[in-house]
């Protein structure tokens, strides 16, 4: 029987005690036609450019590649930050609950489809923080890299996931969901189809303006169905066995816990259902992958993800250009980028570098 950490200075000790430690390599996801496309429907991205194999050979690929962030699809890259080194069985959400806090990408290569993508996961240590919220909670970071068959280094990202003390006797996070702006609720499947991007129209970086708003990304209503499709779609979670479920006093984890709404509120002190925090820097991206077109190359993303997003929350991602600039013979174009629910609260953001340069 292994001793439970039950303490968050216990935990912050054995945690930084594991930096440096580089986590055993978990298997690869191949970017066959069907799973970018089922990485498309989990974040709701059905952009031509990775899914339509007519409209792919006129590109400048010649044929279907993955999105940058079908990454997520090969891992999440979030187990380093979540336990370290720590023997898993020492962790439970009734102690522990943890959030997705997001991080920094950097993409080195294209994803080709037929490419098997692997990550590599590395301890880098812990931060402690206080919230009026939560109080004292840790930001437990790692490294990832992720790279190709031909161990061709495809993308590195910094992650980082919030660790903090139950918050106990069902108390969950306080954030703001009133209805205060005009977004109404929408269903969500139809705006995938409705969706205008930019696609084989150049953008030249000369026309660009700094300041200028983007085109908005409707997101609608989230619903089981959303987290569902990108549970199954991108994570590829399987099914729980006996123990897991008694251990989590849970009679469905899919979704590590979040069908479950007892659970999400008693065990990860959500107020209902909630979404995986990286399906929201997904959407970040397809913000600046449907800005930027065919031609344009998303470069990097530093995302930070502030606050749940519960079943019932209507989304929408907003964006301006914060930035033209030239840098090592490149055109690039950095983005502020947000998502924003019904409240107006940002709920998670970040900075997108995009080049323009052409081919």
């Amino acid at each position: 029987m292994v001793a439970a950490i039950t303490t968050l200075d216990e935990f912050e000790e054995e945690y930084n005690a594991g930096t440096g430690v580089t986590l055993p390599s978990r298997g690869f996801r191949e970017a066959s036609l069907d799973n970018i496309r089922r990485f498309g429907d989990g974040v709701g991205d059905y952009n031509p450019l990775w899914r339509d194999e007519e409209y792919a050979n006129q590109s400048r690929f010649s044929g279907v590649t993955a999105p940058p962030m079908f990454i997520y699809g090969a891992s999440l890259g979030i187990a380093a930050a979540i336990n370290g080194a720590i023997d898993g069985r020492r962790l439970s959400s009734a102690n522990f609950p943890m959030n997705y806090a997001g991080g920094e990408i950097t993409f080195h290569k294209t994803i080709w489809r037929g490419d098997k993508i692997r990550a590599q996961e590395s301890i880098l240590g812990s931060t402690r923080k206080h919230s009026d919220r939560i109080g004292d909670f840790l930001i437990c970071t790692a490294m990832v890299e992720y790279f190709n068959q031909r161990q061709e280094l495809v993308a590195t990202k910094k992650t980082n996931m919030a660790r903090y003390k139950n918050l106990g006797s069902g108390r969950t996070i306080q954030y703001d969901r009133e209805v205060k702006t005009n977004v109404t609720e929408t269903a969500p499947d139809p705006l995938v189809h409705e969706r205008v991007r930019r696609g084989n129209r150049l953008r030249t970086w000369r026309d660009v303006v700094e300041g200028e708003a983007i085109e908005t990304l409707q997101k609608g209503t989230y619903t089981v169905t959303e987290l569902f499709l990108f549970t199954h779609g991108v994570v590829g979670t399987g099914r729980s066995p006996r123990a897991a479920l008694e251990a989590e006093e849970s009679e469905d984890l899919g979704g590590g816990g979040r069908y479950d709404e007892k659970h999400a509120k008693e065990r990860r002190n959500m107020p209902g259902q909630f979404d995986w925090g990286p399906q929201r820097v997904c959407w970040l991206c397809q913000i600046a992958t449907d800005w930027g077109g065919d031609d344009a190359i998303v470069k990097s993303m530093d995302t930070r993800v502030r606050h749940p997003n519960i079943v019932g929350d209507t989304n929408t991602v907003y964006g301006n250009v914060k930035r033209r600039y030239q840098e090592n013979d490149e055109d690039l174009v950095d983005l502020n980028v947000w998502n924003e629910n019904q409240s107006g609260l940002h709920t998670a953001e970040g900075t997108i570098t995009v080049s323009l340069s052409g081919f």
